[in-house]
């Protein structure tokens, strides 16, 4: 008989959880597994955006001899045979229970697989994947690079037991594939380094000298946010006589969009109003958080940004409120920290975040709201359930 206290798990990630720069949402949940499962991690050698290894996590690794390029999508399809080698050969050799996935042709390989070895299999549609993978593209081809990974990822939808997703703006794209199939809303989380401090100790900690008000972009930078409305209101602020700065931290996977905010910044002429940070290692982010007086998550309007951002949720647990535009999955999740705007009003609302900040009170209770809610412990408790529900 199965004993759902201790389940063997075969993890399919997004990205190399353990080499990528920046942890994501299954690094989080899979970390807190291993203390009571076995986990069979996929790994990606020679993926584009892996790095050396960077994070622990308590699992079995699951490699393979990989082809080494610098495209992402090419890397994939380049490795399919060899990724697909491997997780055969794991639920062969391996009696594994249950197969959690987060991937495109990764997922496509699982599933078949996990239908042939009788495996329940449960997919974590943790973002858009069509638009994600067509970021890096334009014109025609992004196009093409959408409809095709759309095409890609509807059979994993089809054949998995059941699907998770971190928003209810996923969970209606996913309802449109798989209308009849249990879908569950699980958010993103927090971890508990994420916790307010000191304003002035946390920019001593990083090394910042700056006395005046400080705005923080970070994480991943890329096509998906829209920089150019904040650099306009960054400038504005600042020939109004209001002493603010930008802090940038983080990680641009195809490095043209960094290149070009770096441009439009000298564009702009805030080159002294700016200071710029290499990805950091995540236990040091809490200190570039309480740093700022606000932080900013200045994103498009697509699907793939209606989501529970990490960003939001580790910035409100620190107590330091967010400017965001005005996306109806924020205000489902998020009644007090996040500052709203449409195009015409972003001063107003970075200025309404940076005072709000100095309601030292107010905000300490929203962070301890934030740390009970989204704890990355009572995450995983909600999302192991899902997994067992699916286990005979």
């Amino acid at each position: 008989m199965l004993n759902r206290d201790h389940l063997n798990i075969l993890l399919i990630p997004p990205n190399d959880l353990l080499r990528h720069p920046i942890p994501n949402r299954l690094y989080h949940i899979a970390k807190r597994l291993a203390e009571r499962h076995t986990i069979y991690l996929l790994t990606y050698p020679g993926h584009p955006l892996a790095k050396q290894r960077t994070r622990y996590l308590k699992a079995v690794e699951i490699t393979y001899p990989a082809r080494k390029v610098d495209n992402l999508g090419l890397y994939y399809i380049l490795n399919y045979p060899h990724i697909r080698a491997a997780i055969d050969k794991t639920l062969r050799t391996y009696q594994i229970d249950v197969v959690v996935h987060a991937n495109i042709l990764p997922s496509r390989a699982a599933v078949d697989l996990a239908e042939k070895y009788r495996v329940p299999a449960v997919y974590d549609y943790l973002d858009h994947y069509p638009e994600s993978a067509a970021a890096y593209y334009s014109g025609f081809l992004r196009t093409m690079v959408e409809k095709g990974v759309w095409s890609l990822v509807q059979k994993p939808l089809i054949k998995s037991r059941t699907v998770i997703t971190p928003s209810y703006g996923l969970k209606a794209v996913v309802k449109t594939v798989v209308p009849e199939k249990s879908i569950h809303v699980i958010p993103n989380g927090v971890d508990p380094i994420f916790k307010p401090m000191d304003k002035w100790r946390a920019r001593k900690t990083i090394g910042l000298d700056y006395s005046g008000y400080i705005l923080l972009l970070y994480g991943s930078l890329d096509v998906w946010i829209d920089v150019v409305k904040i650099l306009n209101a960054v400038k504005n602020m600042r020939s109004r006589g209001i002493d603010v700065a930008l802090i940038i931290v983080g990680f641009s996977h195809g490095k043209l969009f960094y290149r070009q905010l770096l441009t439009e910044i000298i564009r702009h002429g805030l080159s002294k109003a700016f200071f710029t940070y290499p990805s950091q290692p995540y236990e040091k982010m809490p200190y570039y958080v309480n740093s700022a007086d606000a932080v900013l998550s200045p994103v498009k309007r697509l699907r793939i940004n209606f989501t529970t951002p990490l960003k939001i949720i580790e910035s409100l647990a620190c107590g330091v409120p967010v400017v965001a535009p005005d996306i109806l999955e924020y205000r489902i999740w998020f009644k007090q920290g996040v500052f709203t705007y449409d195009p015409t009003k972003i001063e107003d609302a970075i200025i309404s975040a940076i005072r709000f900040r100095e309601e030292t009170d107010v905000m300490t209770r929203i962070a301890q709201i934030i740390m009970e809610k989204y704890s990355w412990d009572k995450i995983v408790e909600r999302y192991i359930n899902v997994v067992k529900s699916v286990v005979m």
